[in-house]
């Protein structure tokens, strides 16, 4: 009997660590499948936030086209409805089916995007308008703001998004409720509509092209320059400087170097090695110790002269100085004859050669 009871003491041991062994997958299992649902609600709501940013997109280049389109009316407009008669109610915020039957907007492009946001856009200036100053852009925002069941910002969700934006993305933050802030940004939330600009809204910025109603200052990451950018800002217009431009390698021009004001020989100069002109005549000037100095400086030609035929040859022709045009120096040089034959008696006259030598 003793063996039969530790026989069945034995199973009942065993069958408990099996139970135990089975509670404990069933533990792991569940948090498995736990982490898993949540692992993948995150990715799921990344890739919602990523489809939200291409789908603003789609209507910042929207906005885009409209700022090109209507730039000088946008520069000039007063009251709301000034662009009525182009289709628009109130040109401060154009509404999306507006811009659809202008055909800046696809006609397949829904209202209501991911994260059941709607989209809104607000037209504003900047600068004295109408006039050089001016600078029309929008900005294109979500409804609501991204935010958390607890009423905070969705930090992770805005974190996606501004990653998809790539650098364009601008955000209120909640320590900062009066502005937008992006990359090198910061942009004072527009005063219509207090609503629309919680913490947690996230917007792009549209800005009407170059020579449309100017560049906004608060235009897209790869609309204006910073400090120590390495990006060629490849203007296409003339540019206008008041201070010293300076190059760190050498500087290039592809037509020419124009020097608009001229010197004298000998006057005050600096900084060491600067160029510059002659002030009245053809030459090149270079600052050395302190005053110019002639560099370089063509040669000021020649001519013949007769006593009786004047600036004319035996057959005619001119003996005239083709640099300037006579028999005569260019300013700045001086006559050296150098030859001479006939005689101011004889029938063909007295005929002389002159060179023109530099003064400097």
């Amino acid at each position: 009997m003793s063996a039969e009871r530790a026989a069945g003491n034995g199973r009942r041991a065993q069958r408990g660590s099996l139970l135990l062994e089975f509670m404990v997958a069933a533990v792991l299992g569940l948090v498995l499948a736990v982490w898993a649902g949540h692992e993948w609600a995150q990715r799921a709501r990344a890739l919602q936030a990523r489809s939200l940013a291409a789908w603003m997109g789609v209507a910042r280049d929207a906005a885009e086209a409209f700022l090109a389109r209507h730039a000088a009316e946008l520069a000039a407009a007063g009251a709301a409805d000034a662009l009525a008669g182009q289709g628009y109610a109130d040109w401060t915020a154009p509404r999306w089916d507006e811009l659809r039957s202008a055909g800046l907007l696809a006609g397949g492009w829904q209202a209501m995007g991911p994260l059941r946001r709607t989209l809104g856009v607000r037209v504003m200036r900047d600068g004295a308008c109408p006039g050089a100053s001016c600078r029309v852009w929008a900005l294109v925002h979500a409804r609501p703001a991204l935010r958390t069941p607890a009423g905070g910002v969705d930090e992770a969700l805005v974190a996606e998004w501004l990653q998809a934006a790539e650098g364009r993305g601008l955000v209120v933050w909640p320590h900062r409720p009066g502005f937008l802030g992006g990359a090198g940004l910061r942009v004072p939330v527009p005063e219509e509509g207090v609503a629309d600009w919680a913490p947690g809204v996230v917007a792009l910025a549209a800005r009407a092209p170059p020579g449309q109603g100017g560049e906004a200052g608060t235009g897209d990451a790869d609309a204006y320059l910073r400090v120590r950018d390495a990006r060629d800002p490849d203007f296409q217009g003339d540019v206008t400087v008041q201070g010293v431009v300076r190059s760190g390698t050498r500087l290039a021009a592809r037509d020419s170097l124009q020097f608009e004001r001229g010197w004298s020989v000998g006057e005050a100069c600096a900084p060491e090695g600067v160029l510059g002109r002659v002030r009245d005549g053809v030459g090149v000037l270079a600052c050395r110790r302190g005053i110019w100095s002639l560099l370089a400086r063509p040669a000021g030609g020649g001519y013949m002269l007769n006593s009786r035929r004047g600036c004319l040859n035996a057959t005619g022709g001119t003996s005239a100085n083709p640099v300037t045009g006579t028999c005569a120096c260019p300013t700045g040089y001086v006559m050296a004859q150098v030859a001479e034959s006939g005689s101011i008696m004889a029938p063909e006259g007295l005929t002389m050669g002159f060179l023109c030598l530099s003064q400097q």
